[in-house]
């Protein structure tokens, strides 16, 4: 059972000073989330996963530091920063953490374009000395990696898996043209777009029929997006969308009769909220994962995850636990003081012990770091069925 830290507990760690580290016992971890806004529904998961990660830690005896065991808290307690989903306000609050809070390090950072922001922060100040570990489990575009040493990211990397998935509904089905809707006012969804479905739809010879825009902050039915998708009459669909504007799609096509051989999302579709909110309109996608929901592990943490916030697990739970644990790992690896004067110093040691680290992750496999501050893991194929996300069969959809 996982121990929850008490009420009066919690408060006295806000209340205890920035700088008592040892004499507290903790270690202090910061934590940016998006929990309100668009993208709340990864950031809330994000945030979750964390907290079932420390408390099982403490639960444990938590973090060996200089032969002591110390309490990792998540800064602030019990739930970091919400970044209200605005680029301009994560960077304030990863300013507030790392210099007002003296975290360690911060986990988090929902949006890729916020991620992208911190980097290129932490390759500035990094030239001052002031250098933080930043990891982020939900930030996957491509190109980020690699802008500052002291950046990592223990997404999942899609690009791998739609190959797959375009190889197999190519060779399997014999699919040979796709129309696509992108989200566009999401910057992640149009990078994918650009980045990676247009070249492997090109190195699958899959012709792309119609490009459909849609926003996900502009009210509307996306009647007019159903009907240009159903007048390209192509074999399947790629949906590139944040979850709600990918459901409120399906939901639409799925009023006006509209059956597609196969919807074929991407990772933003990967939240329990889409078969909660889309229902059957999204049983016909095919999406992939980082995870299996039938793997002991995973199910192990499903159950807590459930038991403790009452809604299904997502992909960003999963990263985030693993990511906590990613530094445990490394502070237990290396020889930090957790000391006010030897802050910088054990930033530098943490940093250096990241890219070397190695853990057994939450769904089973193996999780580390390329050169370039990347962890990559082999993914399976997902589909939505009786309002759970479970491992597609590779049948075609009645």
């Amino acid at each position: 059972m996982i121990r929850l830290i008490g009420g009066v507990a919690a408060v006295a760690m806000i209340a205890s000073s920035a700088w008592a580290f040892q004499d507290d016992g903790t270690i202090k971890i910061g934590s940016i989330e998006t929990q309100t806004g668009a993208a709340a529904s990864y950031g809330v998961q994000a945030r979750n996963g964390s907290r079932i990660a420390a408390d099982e830690i403490n639960a444990a005896g938590g973090v060996k530091v200089g032969g002591k065991n110390v309490k990792l808290s998540i800064s602030p307690e019990p739930d970091g920063y919400d970044d209200g989903d605005n680029t301009v306000q994560t960077l304030a609050l990863f300013k507030k953490a790392i210099f007002d809070d003296k975290v360690i390090a911060v986990k988090g950072i929902t949006r890729s374009i916020s991620v992208e922001t911190l980097f290129n922060y932490l390759k500035e100040i990094d030239k001052q000395g002031a250098g933080t570990v930043l990891i982020s489990p939900e930030s996957s575009t491509p190109g980020l990696g690699g802008i500052t040493p002291w950046g990592f990211r223990n997404a999942f990397f899609e690009a791998n898996q739609i190959d797959r998935e375009l190889g197999l509904i190519k060779s399997k089905f014999g699919f040979k043209t796709a129309a696509v809707f992108v989200v566009r006012d999401n910057p992640y969804n149009t990078s994918i777009f650009d980045s990676t479905l247009t070249p492997l739809l090109k190195k699958h010879d899959i012709k792309v029929l119609t490009v459909v825009d849609g926003f996900e902050k502009t009210p509307s039915d996306f009647s007019r997006e159903v009907s240009q998708l159903r007048e390209a009459n192509a074999d399947f669909i790629m949906v590139s969308a944040s979850v709600q504007a990918g459901v409120n799609l399906m939901k639409e096509a799925g009023r006006r009769g509209f059956k597609p051989n196969l919807w074929l999302g991407t990772v933003g579709q990967l939240s329990p909220d889409v078969p909660r909110l889309g229902g059957k309109a999204v049983e016909r996608m095919v999406i992939g994962a980082a995870f299996s929901p039938a793997s002991p592990s995973v199910m192990r943490l499903s159950d807590e995850y459930k038991k403790r916030f009452g809604t299904e697990i997502g992909q960003y739970a999963l990263t985030a636990y693993d990511a906590i644990y990613l530094i445990k790992a490394a502070i237990e690896s290396t020889t930090i003081a957790n000391t006010p004067d030897k802050l910088q110093q054990d930033r530098g040691k943490l940093r250096d012990a990241m890219a070397k680290v190695s853990i057994t992750g939450a769904a089973g496999g193996k999780v580390s770091f390329e050169p370039n501050g990347d962890a990559l893991s082999e993914g399976v194929m997902l589909t939505i069925k009786d309002g759970k996300f479970v491992e597609w069969d590779g049948k075609a959809f009645p």
